[in-house]
């Protein structure tokens, strides 16, 4: 889908909603769901204006399905894109859905907690963050290294050098 004069990788452009619906509804008759009949597809827009879709992969292990937003990062990605900023979810039949717990982590990588989500037609989007709140993200991965590195700061004399293991004997 090429993106319109409304797409918001524009700043200050508003979010094409029923663009982004058409394109999830689009990507939602490919999806491949044989197991549960529950055809998903998502549509979201980058930053750069550009419009990337996704649509469930079921597995017969289920555990192994791939939900539509996961397809959608992983083009998003591949694609070379940046982050996210509005993504519209749709069940076969154009009903709106919410993110799973799983997807909601997966979106908070590749978009944050500002990402609008689609709630449906005549509902104000949700912000991601509204949904998933006190996230697990790349910061946390960062106060853990920092509490590592005052640790190994702590545990090692004042005045002391160290050394690898290769030098010693």
């Amino acid at each position: 889908m090429t993106p319109s004069a409304a797409s918001p990788g524009r700043v200050g452009a508003p979010i094409s909603w029923d663009a982004l619906r058409g394109a999830a509804g689009e990507a939602a008759a490919r999806a491949y769901a044989p197991y549960s009949g529950l055809q998903v597809g998502a549509a979201g827009v980058c930053e750069d204006g550009q419009v990337v879709t996704g649509c469930n992969v079921e597995n017969a292990s289920f555990g192994l399905t791939l939900c539509a937003e996961c397809g959608l990062v992983s083009a998003l990605v591949a694609g070379g894109h940046s982050h996210l900023v509005a993504l519209s979810v749709l069940a076969g039949d154009g009903r709106a859905l919410p993110p799973c717990g799983r997807c909601r982590q997966i979106l908070m990588e590749h978009a944050g907690p500002e990402l609008l989500l689609d709630a449906g037609e005549g509902r104000a989007p949700q912000r991601l963050g509204d949904l998933l709140p006190g996230a697990f993200d790349s910061s946390e991965l960062a106060k853990v290294a920092a509490r590592k590195s005052v640790a190994r700061r702590r545990a090692v004399p004042a005045g002391t050098v160290r050394s690898s293991a290769r030098g010693r004997r």
